[in-house]
Parts: C-alpha cells; sequence; structure tokens
C-alpha cells in the first residue's frame, strides 16, 4: 500500500475507457477518511472519458476512495493509501552537506545522512525547541504562567487554532475562547528584531486564565505547532554539526586532530552554541 504524508493533497485519476476508448459518463466519486466519515471532492472532466479529483489527508489511517460510472458506461474503481505523520526532518538537505564537504559521490550517503539526523535532534535537544511544522492542528495542555500570561510551545500560524480552557479545574476543557479574548506573541511574528517567528506565548484581554491548586493543566490549545521555515542559523548550524558528527567516525573519543596547544576536540564549538543561542527556549520545553 502506498504511504502518504499526513497533510499531503491527493490528487487522482479515472478514466472510462471500455474496450481502450475513451467515453464520456455519469461519474461520481467517494473518499472515505480513517474515521469512516464519507466525503465527495469535486470532480473535474479534463477530457473525454477523463476525470480529476483531490482531496487532503486530515488525519492518520488508510484512506479509500471509489470511482463509480453510470449511464453509457457501468464501472467501479477503488483505491486506497495510508496516511502517516512524516519522520522528524533535517535542518539542511543531503545535498546541501555534500556540497559544503566538496562530495560528489555517493558512497558515504548513509553515513552523512545519519550525521544530519544526529545533528538535527542535538540541535532540537540544545534548544529545547523543533523548527519544522505540523501539517494537522493537533491539542496540547498548558498551565498558566500566572493569571495574565500563558507561555506555549511554538506554533506558526493561527489557522486551526481553538483555545479552551478548564475553569472547574477537573480536568475538561469545556470553554472555548473567542480569538478577541486573548493574544498571540511575539507580535506580528518579531522576535528581538528578527521576523519569522512562531507564536509561543498567548496573553489574555478579557479576563484572567483559571489556575488550579492540583496544578492541573487549565488551558488547552489546539494549533499547528512548530516553525514555518526553518531559520538560517539553524541550518548551518546543522551543518556545521553534521561535518563535525560525520569526521568523528575516525575520532572515536572526539578528537580531530592536535595542534601546538593540543588535542583539538570537535564536541566543544562555540561558533555553533553562538548561534543556537537566541533559539534557546528555557520556558516551554517540546511536549
Amino acid at each position: 500500500m502506498t504511504t502518504r504524508d499526513l497533510g499531503d493533497r491527493v490528487e487522482i485519476r479515472y478514466q472510462v475507457q471500455p474496450d481502450g476508448v475513451l467515453t464520456d459518463a455519469t461519474v461520481a466519486l467517494v473518499v472515505t477518511d480513517p474515521a469512516g466519515t464519507t466525503s465527495n471532492p469535486t470532480i473535474t472532466h479534463t477530457s473525454t472519458g477523463v476525470y480529476d479529483a483531490a482531496f487532503t489527508l486530515a488525519s492518520a489511517g488508510v484512506w479509500f476512495w471509489a470511482w463509480t460510472s453510470s449511464g453509457a458506461v457501468v464501472d467501479v474503481e477503488t483505491g486506497s493509501l495510508l496516511a502517516s505523520n512524516p519522520g522528524p526532518p533535517t535542518y539542511a538537505t543531503l545535498s546541501e552537506l555534500k556540497a559544503y564537504l566538496g562530495i560528489t559521490d555517493t558512497a558515504e550517503d548513509p553515513q552523512l545522512q545519519d550525521s544530519l539526523i544526529t545533528a538535527s535532534r542535538g540541535i532540537e535537544h540544545i534548544c529545547g525547541r523543533r523548527f519544522w511544522p505540523d501539517q494537522a492542528a493537533t491539542a496540547r495542555l498548558f498551565s498558566p504562567r500566572d493569571a495574565d500570561v500563558v507561555n506555549v510551545d511554538d506554533f506558526y500560524t493561527s489557522t486551526g487554532l481553538v483555545v479552551a480552557v478548564d475553569d472547574a479545574g477537573d480536568g475538561t476543557y469545556t470553554r472555548t475562547l473567542a480569538s478577541t479574548d486573548y493574544v498571540l506573541e511575539p507580535f506580528n511574528g518579531v522576535n528581538d528584531g528578527e521576523p519569522g517567528w512562531p507564536y509561543y506565548r498567548l496573553g489574555a484581554t478579557t479576563g484572567t486564565w483559571p489556575c488550579s491548586r492540583s496544578r492541573r493543566p487549565t488551558v488547552q490549545v489546539t494549533a499547528k505547532w512548530g516553525w514555518a521555515a526553518v531559520p538560517g542559523p539553524i541550518k548551518q548550524a546543522c551543518v556545521y554539526l553534521a561535518e563535525e558528527t560525520f569526521k568523528m567516525k575516525g575520532s572515536p573519543f572526539g578528537v580531530a586532530a592536535t595542534d601546538q596547544f593540543g588535542p583539538i576536540r570537535m564536541r566543544n564549538n562555540p561558533k555553533v552554541m553562538s548561534m543556537l543561542a537566541p533559539y534557546q527556549d528555557s520556558v516551554v520545553m517540546m511536549a
């Protein structure tokens, strides 16, 4: 079965061709999502006997579709695919790393790709956040910092955003807030003068955030988490760290070489740490 990433747009085509000859007919399409809910995407009659449609994989699981034709030709054609969450991406590509290292062959591609993965996950560990976007909104729980502010994980768009609160402190989030009840920060996606930042804080405007004496989280945020685009310094830091990781195959104790000052240890890289410092988040860690 074909596997596609959650959030992908799937384009499908149906051709009505009895005896190999394209023929127009009355065509219908039913798409069934993993929960069993059906829908009827818009069908485009592209040309004689050719029909196109598209739908978005909004939830993980197996999706089915069935084309049916009637009238001049009676026929049924079915298809299916699996929608799954994509694995965490790397913050630089294999081609970018190879260009930086001046490597043109493919013999060491698997080791280079592993180095990129190691570097990317290491950046997330150092920064306490990740820099790739979710394609579908999911719910997470948070406790307010105080009555006016709640710090949340990074989310890159207000599309699909839902904020609900637990006023009773019983673990049920029954009151959904209007968008006028809170503001998203940082304003205009600018943080310390740098644009392109996601939202990571909600400020109350018409009331206060409920707090629970039981330490139960009282705020539920449904959002598309992550960053819309990888910042340039994160990409470059990934290349530097991947290079070091790749070269450590010949330096198992972290010593790359020696100079007049003694052993050169690759595990300490002040240049990389200075690049990552502005992106470190000590307030909210990824759930």
